[in-house]
């Protein structure tokens, strides 16, 4: 997402241009009914000075599901 302003419309100071991007992907497998693996993985980024994405945040985890039985 991007935004373009008008710094001279504003009383404070504001950037011209702004703008980020976030994504997100999740992969999951089944070994059987009981057990599941998952991973995920998240990437956020920003404009910076040079109008670049430069990245802000990221994020990755594992997971595994196991349902124990009586």
């Amino acid at each position: 997402m991007s935004t373009h302003r008008d710094p001279s419309l504003y009383t404070q100071e504001v950037a011209a241009k702004s703008g980020d991007f976030s994504g997100s992907a999740l992969f999951s497998y089944r070994l059987n009914w009981q057990t599941a693996f998952y991973v995920g993985y998240g990437d956020e980024r920003s404009l910076d000075e040079q109008e670049q994405l430069a990245r802000t945040q990221r994020q990755l985890f594992v997971k595994l599901s196991y349902a124990f039985q009586r």
